[in-house]
C-alpha cells in the first residue's frame, strides 16, 4: 500500500477571476497550471496548512477569510497517491490588489484567469484536479421552485413567476412536484424563457443537446439515493443528492468514488413551516456531516440568505431553499 500524500489546495477567487500558479517542468505533473497549495505537515490541520502555504507561496494573509470547504479528492497517479483537501477563498478588493504581480515568492508564474477559460481547459491542470472543475460550476446559492400546487396547478403562473423572479444566471432546482409529463413540459418551457439559468432536474427528465448546456445535474432524492445501484447511473452525468444522516452521506461518498455526485443538500437544518413534523438537525450536526463529506454540501431547510456565512463557517459550501427568492425584490 502506497501512503497517500496529504495536500491542501486553495481555490482563490475574486469575482469571476481565479488565481493559478504554474508548475515547473521538473516538478511532479510539471508544465501545468495549478491552484495554490502544498503538502500538509505532520500534526497540522488542512486549514492551518492552507494559511501557511498561501503565505509562503504568494505572501497573502488569509487568516481572516472564511475557508469554504469544497471537498476531498483521492487520486492515484501510479507513482504516488494523493489526498487533496480543497477550500475556496473569496478575496476582497484589497487582497486582490495585493496580487497584481506575476510571480510568487519562489519565482513561479502566477496569473488571474476567468472561470470559463479554466473550464475550457485552456490552462491544463494536474489530473487530480478534474473534480475541482465540476465544482467551479457550483454557485453559493441554489434556488428551489415551489410546487405547482402552490400556484393552484396553473402552469402559466408558475412559469411567469420564475421567468421574472429568478436573478440573472441563477442556479435553480426545478421541482414543481407534479406528474412527470407536466414536469418535463415546464422544464422545457422555462429553459426557452430563461436561457441564462443553470438547472438541476428530476432524474427522469429528458433534455436535448441544446438544453443539456444549461443542466448542472440530475437530482437523487433520499429514497433514490439509498436504493440506487451505482451501475445504473450514467458515467457521463453529474448528480446532486439529498442527505439527511450519516448513512446517506456514506452512500454519497461511496457512489462518488465511481460516479460523480457534484454536491449534496443536507437537510433539514432548521425547523420549517412546510414540514413542521420534521425537527431540524441544527448547525452542530450539520458540521459533523460536512466534515465527513467528500463533496460540497449545501444547507437546506429553514434557510435564508443571512445563513450563508453560518453555513460556510460550519464547513458547508452554500445555501439552498424555496424561500430564498422571497428576499429578492
Amino acid at each position: 500500500m502506497k501512503k497517500s500524500v496529504q495536500v491542501v489546495v486553495s481555490v482563490i477567487v475574486y469575482q469571476n477571476l481565479y488565481l493559478l500558479g504554474f508548475r515547473q517542468a521538473h516538478q511532479h505533473q510539471g508544465n501545468r497550471y495549478e491552484f495554490i497549495g502544498g503538502k500538509i505537515e505532520e500534526n497540522e490541520t488542512p486549514q492551518h496548512a492552507l494559511i501557511r502555504e498561501v503565505a509562503e507561496e504568494i505572501n497573502l494573509d488569509i487568516q481572516k477569510n472564511i475557508m469554504i470547504k469544497m471537498g476531498r479528492i483521492y487520486h492515484d497517479y501510479g507513482d504516488k497517491q494523493v489526498t487533496l483537501h480543497i477550500f475556496k477563498i473569496n478575496l476582497d478588493i484589497h487582497q486582490f490588489q495585493q496580487l497584481q504581480h506575476h510571480t510568487g515568492n519562489e519565482g513561479q508564474k502566477i496569473c488571474w484567469v476567468e472561470k470559463q477559460e479554466i473550464l475550457a481547459n485552456r490552462y491544463p491542470l494536474p489530473d487530480a484536479n478534474a473534480k475541482i472543475l465540476d465544482w467551479l460550476r457550483l454557485p453559493e446559492i441554489i434556488y428551489i421552485t415551489q410546487s405547482l400546487d402552490f400556484f393552484s396547478q396553473n402552469q402559466q403562473h408558475w412559469l411567469d413567476y420564475y421567468q421574472n423572479k429568478l436573478p440573472p444566471s441563477a442556479t435553480v432546482y426545478l421541482r414543481p412536484q407534479c406528474d412527470l409529463p407536466i414536469n418535463q413540459l415546464l422544464v422545457e418551457k422555462i429553459l426557452k424563457l430563461r436561457s441564462d439559468i443553470q438547472i438541476i432536474t428530476h432524474m427522469d427528465i429528458e433534455l436535448n443537446q441544446q438544453q443539456k448546456q444549461q443542466l448542472l445535474a440530475k437530482h437523487l432524492n433520499h429514497q433514490q439515493l439509498m436504493s440506487v445501484s451505482v451501475t445504473s447511473l450514467d458515467k457521463n452525468q453529474l448528480y446532486f443528492a439529498s442527505c439527511h444522516d450519516e448513512n446517506s452521506l456514506s452512500k454519497i461518498n461511496q457512489i462518488n468514488n465511481q460516479k460523480t455526485i457534484i454536491a449534496c443538500f443536507i437537510s433539514p437544518i432548521l425547523n420549517t413551516p412546510t414540514h413542521p413534523e420534521k425537527k431540524g438537525i441544527g448547525w452542530n450536526n450539520f458540521k459533523k456531516l460536512t466534515k465527513k463529506s467528500n463533496i460540497p454540501a449545501f444547507s437546506l431547510g429553514g434557510i435564508t440568505p443571512k445563513h450563508i456565512k453560518n453555513t460556510q463557517k460550519n464547513m458547508g459550501y452554500g445555501i439552498a431553499g424555496i424561500r430564498l427568492l422571497n428576499n429578492i425584490n
